[in-house]
């Protein structure tokens, strides 16, 4: 943490509070790679506006993971790589599009967002995030945020030993690609400001999120082997986005090597 991070998250800050004055609510997403900063980034932008008086709803796409059960019958039906959460599809989208909803509406409500724990790779039975309508601004922060989907002539090449060896007959890629799209018209179109954490390369994200594995008590631990191969299902969308993220996204951040934040920059 340093003095060019918090200038950098009051900039942020300022762009979404110049925003406010011209709409009633704002719908702000953050993208970035695993291991980038996204959540704690977005956390301090949210402490920012909460100094200005404003209620803030911050959420991860990861709060919106399907159940292992109903993975599992996505696995059955599709393909056997959905037992692993994490890409467009994995989500409860339906979901998702209720708390946007509610939020454009700016009606009073109370939704009991169900609680995903990624130690257990489950959604907890009984324990709930309590959203409490309305908000003056949401931010959902997330990997995969932004992500329109590729043509599906570019999808055909595997990239990585998980696409040749377990996807022979692209029904996992082409399933993702379309939820991709899914998610773009009914979520990330609707926002008002899009920002994306640009880092150097796909490299950083294993000794990033090594680093945060790391953290997890020892039994709840991937090793680095089971770790590669978790990427493996990131890598294909974290690739593109990080060659395309100047035309997706109405802002990005540069995050060096070291994980230092160095600038913001709008491009629209």
């Amino acid at each position: 943490m340093n003095k060019l991070y918090l200038n950098i998250v009051n900039e942020v800050a300022q762009t979404i509070l110049n925003l406010k004055k011209k709409q009633r609510n704002i719908f702000c997403l953050i993208s970035g790679p695993q291991g980038s900063g996204k959540t704690t980034f977005t956390l301090y932008v949210k402490k920012f506006l909460k100094k200005k008086k404003l209620k803030v709803l911050v959420l991860s796409i990861d709060n919106f993971y399907m159940s292992k059960e109903k993975r599992a019958k996505l696995s059955k039906n599709v393909s056997e790589l959905f037992n692993t959460r994490g890409v467009p599809g994995t989500h409860d989208l339906k979901l998702l599009k209720e708390v946007l909803n509610n939020f454009k509406s700016k009606k009073k409500k109370i939704i009991n967002l169900p609680l995903f724990s990624k130690a257990h790779d489950d959604i907890l039975k009984s324990k709930y995030i309590k959203l409490n309508f309305p908000y003056d601004v949401f931010i959902l922060e997330g990997w995969c945020i932004g992500y329109p989907g590729l043509l599906l002539n570019e999808l055909n090449k595997p990239i990585n030993k998980i696409e040749k060896k377990f996807d022979a007959k692209l029904k996992w890629r082409r399933y993702v690609n379309i939820m991709s799209k899914k998610y773009n018209t009914y979520i990330y179109k609707k926002s008002n400001l899009s920002i994306f954490l640009k880092i150097p390369s796909f490299k950083e994200v294993f000794i990033w999120r090594r680093k945060q594995e790391r953290q997890l008590p020892k039994k709840l631990r991937m090793n680095d082997k089971q770790l590669k191969n978790f990427i493996y299902f990131y890598q294909r969308i974290t690739i593109s986005l990080l060659k395309n993220y100047k035309k997706l996204f109405d802002g990005y951040i540069s995050v060096d090597k070291r994980h230092n934040f160095t600038k913001f920059r709008l491009t629209k």
